[in-house]
C-alpha cells in the first residue's frame, strides 16, 4: 500500500482523508534492510543518519536561511521530510499528526494520533539563533529521546533526535556559517554535536498536573555551543484547576465563551510556560465543560503558550480554523481585548491580573 507522506503548509487538502490511503506526492525513502513490521525501525539514531545521509545532505546542503529541517523516518522509508522558514520576531507553528490539516501529514501509522506533536520555531534575533520547542499534545504514545525515556516537551536550539513510537524525527535547525554538508557520511556525522539533556522531567502517567517548573532558558553561557546541543526537557501541556493553587499564584485568566456557556480557566506562571490544550476531547482542559461542545470545534483545538514572556494561541491544525476577526491565524499573540474566535462558535480571551 503507498503511503501519503507530507510536509508542506497548505491549510486545505481536500483529497486527503484520515481513514484512506491516497497517493499523493510521495517520497521515495529508503526503506531500511531487514526491518519488518514488528521490530523496531532502527537501532540508534548513528545507524539512521548514515543510512538517510543522502537525503540529510540533500536537505541540509547549502541551507543558510534561518529554519528548521525536519525529516521523520520508519520502517518503509522516509515518511515526511521538509524545511520550514523561522520568520523574525513571530512564533512558527507547525503540528505534526495523523490529520490531513497538518504541516507535517503521517497517516501510515495508527499509533500516531490525529494532533500528536507541535513544534514551534522562534528566531531570536538579539543572538541571531533558531531556537524550537516539541510539545507532545497530552497523546498516550507521547515521543521519547535517544534512549526511549518517555517526554512531553523539550527546547533547544541544535540537532535533537527523538523517537515517536516506530518512527524516527531528525530535526536540523538551520541559519549561520555552515552551508556545506561533506559527501562521506561519517565526516558528517562527527559534526552534529553531542545531546545533552538538561533538567529533565518523566513523563507523568496520568497525564494531569505534573512537577517541575517549567523550562529553563537556554543561554548563550551555556558551554561548548559547537560542540552540545543542550536539550531542555520539561513536563508538557497541564490540567490547570479550576481552584487557586498556592503554589502557581495565578497570573490571570483564559475566559472562553461560545452559545452554550462560558469558563474561567485560571493560568499560573508555571501552567502557561507548560502550555494549555483547548478542544472537544477528553485530552483537553475543556473537557466535561459545554462551552465547546459545538462540532465545528476540533478535538484539539488550540494550544495556548507563553514564549518568552509572551501568552499566544497555537491552532493545532482544527479542521475550521481559528480566527482574529476575518483573518485566519496559525499563531497570534494573545494581548487584553482580543478575542481569538474558534470555528466562529467559541472565544478565547485573556484577562490578567496585573
Amino acid at each position: 500500500m503507498t503511503r501519503i507522506v507530507w510536509s508542506r503548509r497548505e491549510l486545505e487538502r481536500d483529497e486527503a482523508s484520515n481513514d484512506a490511503t491516497i497517493c499523493v506526492g510521495a517520497l521515495s525513502g529508503r526503506a531500511l534492510s531487514g526491518v519488518g513490521e514488528s521490530t523496531p525501525p532502527f537501532a540508534s539514531f548513528d545507524k539512521l543518519f548514515h543510512h538517510h545521509y543522502p537525503d540529510i545532505r540533500r536537505l541540509l546542503d547549502g541551507r543558510v536561511e534561518p529554519g528548521l529541517a525536519l525529516m521523520v523516518v520508519g520502517p518503509g522509508g522516509t515518511e515526511a521530510s521538509g524545511w520550514f522558514a523561522a520568520k523574525d520576531a513571530v512564533v512558527n507553528p507547525l503540528i505534526v499528526g495523523r490529520h490531513s490539516s497538518a504541516e507535517v501529514f503521517l497517516p501510515s501509522d495508527p499509533q500516531i494520533s490525529l494532533r500528536h506533536l507541535a513544534v514551534v520555531l522562534q528566531r531570536r534575533a538579539s543572538r541571531g539563533a533558531v531556537a524550537f520547542r516539541v510539545l507532545d499534545l497530552r497523546t498516550p504514545l507521547a515521543f521519547a529521546d535517544e534512549a526511549g525515556s518517555p517526554l512531553e516537551a523539550v527546547e533547544a536550539r541544535g540537532p535533537v533526535f527523538l523517537r515517536c513510537g516506530p518512527l524516527g524525527l531528525l530535526l536540523f535547525p538551520t541559519g549561520g556559517s555552515t552551508p556545506s554538508w561533506p559527501e562521506d557520511a561519517e565526516a558528517a556525522w562527527s559534526r552534529i554535536p553531542e545531546r545533552r539533556y538538561v533538567e529533565k522531567t518523566p513523563t507523568n502517567p496520568d497525564r494531569g498536573p505534573a512537577a517541575g517548573g517549567g523550562p529553563r532558558p537556554l543561554s548563550a553561557a551555556d558551554p561548548d555551543p559547537g560542540r552540545t546541543t543542550l536539550v531542555n526537557a520539561f513536563a508538557g501541556p497541564v490540567f490547570p484547576s479550576l481552584e487557586l493553587d498556592a503554589s502557581d499564584p495565578p497570573r490571570g485568566e483564559l475566559v472562553i465563551r461560545s452559545a452554550s456557556g462560558s469558563v474561567a480557566l485560571r493560568l499560573g506562571a508555571r501552567a502557561a510556560r507548560r502550555g494549555v490544550l483547548l478542544g472537544r476531547y477528553d485530552r483537553c482542559d475543556t473537557t466535561g465543560f459545554p462551552v465547546l461542545i459545538d462540532p465545528a470545534v476540533s478535538r484539539v483545538h488550540l494550544l495556548v503558550l507563553e514564549l518568552d514572556g509572551a501568552l499566544y494561541a497555537i491552532d493545532t491544525a482544527s479542521k475550521n480554523g481559528s480566527w482574529n476577526g476575518e483573518e485566519r491565524v496559525r499563531a497570534i499573540r494573545i494581548l487584553p481585548g482580543l478575542a481569538v474566535s474558534l470555528a466562529g462558535k467559541a472565544t478565547v480571551e485573556w484577562h490578567p491580573f496585573h
